[in-house]
């Protein structure tokens, strides 16, 4: 019994054995693929620095190189009249990573001599917010420049002011409030004209974004908004329907014109614009970074840190209404 008892022990080790023989030999063999596989990659790296260096993909050849690919790109598109700027098409086929297949179905949009234009921010084929040309029906008749934000709200919003740095001053002429001052891409006043002319054209909502220095964040709503033309002194016709965490601090101020420091429009026996270093609303006025013993002469919202606190940023935002 004992040498029947060491006889299958004999057998079940050989067995165990020749298992692991087995295991080791797959195991050996999964080593050398891997091993192999590593060596692919690394003759791939090397292969593609080298072609990287061929290429000599420097900043400016990568400039060079989606200029090449935009205008190659825009000769086909040219056949459906759907153009797009460098711009926005650099942004897109970086983030799609050029690949071709991604590109959006432009609709909406129109050729100019200046490139393409949209009916409105919400026509945009792109998500990404950013700089476009726009041009409504009525009664624009060339394009307009504008800062579209595509990520409020599902987007298809105009940006008609933004503060945020104290970067651009805001203390200006009658002139330059009615034809927009700052840059696109920073601080700036899109203009009173082009406002007038954008809440003409249709219905307009706006809202209005705000922030203090300790990060608390606010909004302001309103569902009808317009001003008057030039000869209305760019007032403040409409107003209506607030909505919000900010409070209303807008309202008061229907039917009053603009006024500026070297125009006064308004109704008091000052000159409120320079009373106040402002013009129009307080959110105008001068960047002091919080409280401030001054009375309403900084980036003020009376009814969300009131007439001592001056804000972090504002962002003031109109896009055609939707009729339900």
């Amino acid at each position: 019994m004992v040498l029947a008892r060491l006889s299958t022990l004999e057998h079940h080790f050989i067995e165990k054995q020749l298992q692991a023989d087995e295991k080791t030999t797959v195991l050996s063999s999964q080593i050398d693929k891997l091993v192999k596989s590593i060596e692919n990659l690394a003759w791939s790296a090397q292969n593609t620095d080298k072609t990287v260096t061929l290429l000599g993909l420097s900043d400016q050849h990568m400039r060079q190189n989606f200029t090449t690919l935009q205008r190659d790109l825009t000769e086909l598109l040219a056949n459906q009249k759907l153009l797009v700027t460098t711009h926005q098409f650099g942004k897109h086929i970086l983030k799609s990573g050029c690949n071709a297949t991604h590109l959006p179905a432009i609709g909406n949009a129109f050729s100019t001599q200046d490139g393409v234009s949209y009916r409105s921010c919400s026509m945009v084929p792109f998500r990404e917010s950013g700089v476009y040309s726009i041009r409504p029906e009525t009664p624009f008749k060339q394009p307009l420049t504008v800062l579209c934000d595509q990520e409020y709200e599902s987007g298809g919003w105009i940006v008609i002011q933004h503060r945020y740095d104290g970067s651009t001053n805001f203390y200006r002429e009658w002139v330059e409030y009615r034809e927009g001052f700052g840059n696109l891409d920073g601080e700036f006043w899109l203009g009173l004209e082009s406002i007038h002319r954008l809440t003409r054209s249709a219905r307009h909502e706006l809202v209005v974004l705000l922030e203090d220095f300790e990060g608390n964040r606010t909004v302001a709503r309103y569902d009808h908004f317009a001003i008057g033309s030039q000869t209305q002194k760019y007032a403040l016709i409409n107003i209506d329907g607030y909505s919000g965490t900010a409070g209303d601090s807008l309202s008061d101020m229907k039917g009053m014109a603009f006024s500026t420091h070297d125009a006064d429009s308004d109704t008091s026996n000052e000159n409120c614009a320079v009373t106040y270093s402002g013009a129009w609303c307080n959110l105008n006025g001068k960047y002091l970074r919080g409280e401030t013993k001054e009375f309403a002469t900084s980036m003020v919202w009376k009814s969300f840190r009131g007439y001592h606190y001056s804000l972090k940023s504002s962002k003031m935002m109109i896009r055609p209404k939707l009729m339900k």
